[in-house]
């Protein structure tokens, strides 16, 4: 990332973490998939040791699926998967995944997006930076959404932390503040249907949580 402007407002240089608990954990099983890789190039960098893929790159591991224009994928010597994903503001890099529920419960999906993506097999830490987005959905419908210019999300512990600043502006959030909207866990039992909507009435003055 290039460096800030040194007229750039102080509260947006300095970075704001935000933690909560996330609901549930990405499926367990995902951890002991291969990693596939669809694109339409690819070359292998021997200085970095690495497999370098460009061309609507798609890439899957268990139910988890990244989509970018160009992915660096290696292998740890101990044989886990690293990936970093790269897209730009009309293409960004997206990341799909389906999260384990509870017997009876409704299947919960992950989706985020962002200008980078890195994926760390060893941790299971997905890392989004640049206008990054990250929701929980509920049978298609928005539940928890975070936004920022930094999410890590870590699968192990069930956890998140967005960072403002200024790779995280957009025409909507031009100071790249921290956003998050969390709904509650369990919904009224006399509403049981109610849809949750992306979130408009996030404002711009700093971060929600529960």
């Amino acid at each position: 990332m290039g460096a800030m402007k040194a007229n750039f407002v102080p509260i947006v240089v300095m970075l704001a973490a935000l933690i909560c608990a996330m609901p549930a954990q990405a499926l367990q099983r995902d951890r002991q998939q291969p990693l596939l890789v669809d694109a339409g190039a690819m070359h292998y960098d021997d200085v970095k040791q690495l497999d370098v893929f460009t061309g609507d790159v798609v890439v899957t591991k268990g139910s988890m699926v990244i989509h970018a224009q160009r992915v660096e994928v290696r292998q740890t010597p101990d044989g886990y998967d690293m990936a970093d994903a790269f897209g730009d503001a009309a293409q960004p890099a997206t990341i799909d995944e389906t999260l384990d529920a509870a017997a009876g419960e409704p299947t919960p999906t992950l989706h985020g997006r962002a200008l980078q993506l890195n994926y760390d097999g060893r941790t299971d830490v997905v890392t989004l930076h640049g206008q990054a987005l990250l929701e929980r959905l509920i049978d298609g419908r928005v539940s928890d959404r975070a936004q920022g210019e930094t999410i890590r999300y870590d699968n192990l512990n069930d956890r998140f932390a967005v960072s403002a600043g200024q790779a995280g502006s957009t025409s909507s959030n031009p100071q790249g503040r921290v956003r998050v909207m969390l709904s509650p866990r369990a919904a009224p039992a006399s509403a049981p249907g109610t849809q949750l909507q992306p979130s408009p009435a996030l404002q711009p003055h700093g971060a929600t949580t529960r």
